[in-house]
């Protein structure tokens, strides 16, 4: 059941005990999720598919990789724009990310700990793998909701298939002061789907069709759900 007020996301319960295909709730679900994409463009989903041994787990592997010095982290660089190393920008001076492409894959996981951590690094690499498969599973849930609400069902196999997954640990340093400064410039994602899960930090606004932005909480349990400008071409054809 979708519950929202104007000035919050819509939280939609996605728990694996929840979900079956095959009654009429997962029908009346994929509705809610289809609003929600098109009058918010994001909601927040609850996910029991990540435990909170493993959510603890990539949280402290996220902070293993940024606390490596600058130089080390800097060596990841790839080919897809905003993908590789970012930081150390004056123009977002709090914000620093890396992405780790192909990420659901065993080989690519091993190689971005090795490029890391030349001489290894094993609960990081497992705690990236098991993290983004359970993540790949919330996403193929959600593309098949959208794609029965839009009666494409047909088509979502090979959607799936043409699918590649990026884990992007990203790291927000503290402001001086009271003031608001914006840790990242405001931007949509070039991607089909998004999907943020925070270390019970809020910082995240999200615009509403009127102009308005949403402050969101959400708590550690739940990710935010959105919409990339690639779904956002799709629904539009």
């Amino acid at each position: 059941m979708i519950s929202s007020t104007q000035s919050k996301l819509p939280v939609i319960d996605l728990s694996l005990k929840n979900l079956n295909l095959n009654s009429s709730s997962w029908v009346t679900k994929c509705g809610e999720v289809r609003r929600a994409l098109e009058e918010y463009g994001a909601f927040i989903a609850i996910y029991d598919g990540v435990s909170r041994e493993l959510r603890n787990a990539i949280f402290l592997a996220s902070q293993e990789l940024f606390d490596l010095p600058t130089q080390v982290k800097a060596l990841n660089v790839v080919d897809t724009p905003y993908s590789g190393y970012i930081g150390q920008q004056p123009m977002v001076p709090l914000y620093e990310s890396l992405g780790i492409e192909d990420v659901t894959t065993k080989e690519r996981a091993e190689s971005f700990t090795k490029l890391m951590w030349p001489y290894g690094n094993q609960s990081f690499c497992e705690s990236v793998l098991m993290y983004s498969k359970a993540i790949a599973e919330l996403d193929q849930i959600v593309m098949k909701m959208v794609a029965k609400s839009y009666a494409i069902e047909e088509h979502y196999e090979s959607i799936r298939g043409s699918t590649t997954y990026l884990l992007k640990p990203t790291k927000y340093l503290s402001a001086q002061g009271n003031d608001k400064i914006l840790g990242l410039l405001p931007h949509s994602d070039k991607s089909f789907m998004t999907y943020l899960h925070q270390n019970e930090v809020n910082g995240l606004e999200i615009r509403a069709k009127d102009g308005k932005w949403i402050e969101v909480e959400y708590p550690p349990s739940s990710f935010v759900v959105m919409a990339g400008d690639a779904l956002m071409v799709t629904n539009t054809l």
